[in-house]
């Protein structure tokens, strides 16, 4: 068989990465259609021949925790190897779902970082922890999956990789390496606002004979011109106008001559806009010299959240908020022949940030022009035009529900499912850590989609029992950060038939018992009633670690907290029983047990005084003569406290609880 001269490895595979340890170790990658590669690695050697599609795949028996070692990949003669270096066997898990899953160590935006985010990071170094931060590189892909990662590889955990990747995954994988001693692997896929049905495969909704997707094209300009007529959109455009004010890129910047050597260098061409303000990004690279003269289309990924392009000096496109979903549209611009010459060229892109921390992820720029393409990874160097003022006001909401839910948003049913899921089923890992929900909250369907979730992942995994940890939904009222409620305000909020967030997380609390090997962790008592990100993820990293501990590693350890096991009726009091009460019943502060509510037949709900007897809990309530149901934390925001004394916290329900699996029979 003859040995390839061209040949790649898949990205997903890098130097520092970690592979999962007692499993078969599967290494792929691109080479010439038919012809081999030579794949060395821990005193082994195989021989992989490409197929028609010109992917390889070398397998090699599992392996115990351990290392580092070295992988090589070699062709033919005159080729120059591939060599991956300081590669451990350990432990490997997916971090993935919204915001609170992306939420970094440490940010500049002082709401959208860990606790202690400093002094965390002062501690970070822990060279047994690998990390791939696909969130730097995130891509959509509504077309369908993509076949490999974008990112910037595994890297090796220290202050500067972990300040920007997931915080509760960061603090999940710090537990695990204490508690197991094994080289941990975390890989993060995180995207804030996000739908579930943005990470489910089309092929899992066409075997449920489900229709999510838009079939209009003009569907998604019909949402967008709806929602501009809205009054916070009138809002966003007059905040525009004074962001615009604040300052001007230099004219001189632009153009392909400027010497840039003092801007920051920005590695992977991805640079990071660390806070709201205005930047000026250089993109300095070489064209072949059949371009020159030539339209090119030009293709230059996502950048957050609006921008300007200018091609050796000239205007060639900008995307405002004129465009459905702007800060998640991938950029394509007809470039003029006139601008396009042979060698040296210059694309200057002014990014504006408006809200946290954006990004121009170019990676590649990628050039077509007819019987031509071209792809190239550019120099890129990064300037600062202006920041704004700690006392600017903050961005208007944006109207963006209907307008994320198009095909150029990050809500299309399935494109990130293409894009930031579907490079790494080639990737062995033990299991995903999944913290979602926010954007589906209160919708009944969340339901089948979360099963249908859980089930593509292990079907694309080729893993039918591969574990499975969720966060549920943690308390929260109204994201005001800025301007936060006081405590006694949020809490005088009365309990009401129906919340949202209370029946999202009881969805959540059903998969342990729709699915195996699915666990949950709470997060109710962690919440904020002015801040949807809760910032103490240490703990709930902590809980995931301990629960991952018991259901897939074996330890003896109590991880989950008090949860309903029942009632019964004591006169005008209710006694509640409770599974998992570990070592026994407790208050988190010595106080009397609080939210809980007690109701009638009628529907009527009120408060309810509780104590501690035992192993159960006694309520009763002067509104409430004969109590007929209860309900614990079954609300959007309210002050708790039980927990067993191992300090896990009550699990919150109602005990007339809906039906899930008789509403969707109709669904696997």
């Amino acid at each position: 068989m003859k040995l390839s001269e061209k040949f790649a490895l898949y990205r997903v595979f890098t130097s520092h990465m970690v592979l999962q340890r007692e499993r078969p170790i599967v290494i792929s990658g691109t080479a010439e259609p038919r012809k081999a590669v030579e794949v060395a690695f821990a005193g082994r050697s195989r021989n992989a021949v490409a197929g028609p599609d010109g992917e390889w795949n070398a397998e090699f028996p599992a392996m115990e925790a351990g290392g580092p070692h070295v992988l090589t990949v070699s062709g033919a003669a005159g080729s120059a190897p591939v060599v991956l270096e300081d590669i451990l066997i350990g432990e490997v898990w997916m971090c993935t779902g919204q915001s609170n899953m992306e939420m970094p160590v440490f940010s500049e935006n002082p709401f959208f970082r860990t606790l202690n985010a400093e002094e965390e990071l002062r501690h970070a170094d822990y060279p047994r922890i690998r990390l791939y931060n696909s969130m730097l590189t995130r891509r959509l892909a509504p077309e369908g999956p993509l076949t490999d990662e974008a990112g910037f590889g595994w890297q090796v955990c220290n202050a500067e990789t972990a300040a920007d990747f997931s915080a509760c995954g960061y603090f999940f994988g710090r537990q695990l390496l204490k508690d197991l001693d094994v080289p941990i692997g975390l890989i993060a896929t995180a995207w804030g606002g996000t739908d579930i049905a943005a990470w489910i495969s089309r092929e899992k909704f066409e075997v449920v004979r489900w229709q999510p997707f838009y079939d209009s094209p003009d569907e998604q300009e019909r949402i967008w011109n709806t929602l501009k007529t809205a009054d916070n959109f009138k809002a966003l455009l007059s905040w525009l106008e004074r962001f615009d004010a604040c300052g001007k890129a230099a004219p001189e910047c632009l153009a392909p001559e400027f010497d840039d050597s003092g801007w920051k260098p920005c590695p992977g061409a991805t640079a990071v806009l660390p806070r709201p303000g205005r930047y000026v990004c250089r993109l300095s690279f070489e064209l072949p010299a059949e371009f020159a003269g030539r339209e090119l289309e030009l293709k230059l990924g996502i950048i957050n959240d609006v921008d300007a392009t200018f091609f050796n000096g000239e205007a060639v496109g900008s995307t405002g908020v004129e465009t459905p979903a702007y800060w998640s549209a991938e950029r394509k611009y007809t470039v003029p022949g006139r601008c396009v010459r042979a060698g040296r060229n210059c694309i200057a892109v002014v990014a504006d940030d408006h809200y946290g921390a954006g990004l121009v992820n170019v990676q590649e720029l990628e050039f077509t022009a007819p019987g031509l393409a071209f792809k190239v990874r550019p120099e890129c160097r990064i300037d600062t035009v202006f920041s704004l003022p700690a006392d600017f006001p903050a961005r208007p909401d944006v109207p963006s529900v209907g307008a994320n839910r198009c095909p150029g948003g990050p809500n299309y049913p399935s494109t990130l499912f293409n894009a930031m899921l579907n490079p790494w089923f080639r990737y062995a890992v033990r299991g995903t850590i999944w913290y979602q929900g926010c954007h589906n909250n209160g919708e009944f369907t969340y339901y089948p989609l979360h099963k249908m979730l859980i089930d593509d992942l292990r079907e694309h995994w080729h893993d039918p029992e591969m574990p499975f940890l969720l966060v549920q939904l943690a308390a929260f009222q109204e994201h005001s950060p800025e301007n936060r409620r006081e405590d006694a305000e949020a809490e005088a909020v009365p309990f009401a038939e129906f919340s949202p967030y209370a029946l999202t997380r009881e969805i959540q609390a059903e998969m342990p018992r729709a699915r195996k090997q699915v666990g949950m962790i709470v997060s109710f008592d962690r919440g904020d009633h002015s801040d949807i990100h809760p910032r103490d993820k240490q703990t709930l990293g902590f809980r995931l670690a301990r629960k991952a501990e018991h259901m897939v590693y074996g330890r003896e350890t109590v991880c989950d907290g008090p949860e309903f096991a029942g009632f019964r009726q004591e006169g005008r009091q209710l006694r509640v029983f409770f599974r998992n009460v570990g070592s026994g019943l407790a208050t988190s502060d010595g106080k009397a047990p609080a939210g809980f509510v007690l109701g009638d037949r009628s529907g009527f709900l009120a408060p309810a005084e509780a104590a501690i007897d035992g192993d159960t809990v006694v309520l009763s309530s002067d509104g409430i003569p004969e109590p007929q149901r209860v309900r614990y934390a079954f609300t959007s925001y309210c002050r708790v406290n039980l927990m067993n004394k191992e300090g896990f916290p009550a699990v919150p329900f109602r005990s007339d609880k809906l039906d899930y699996s008789g509403m969707f029979a109709d669904l696997p």
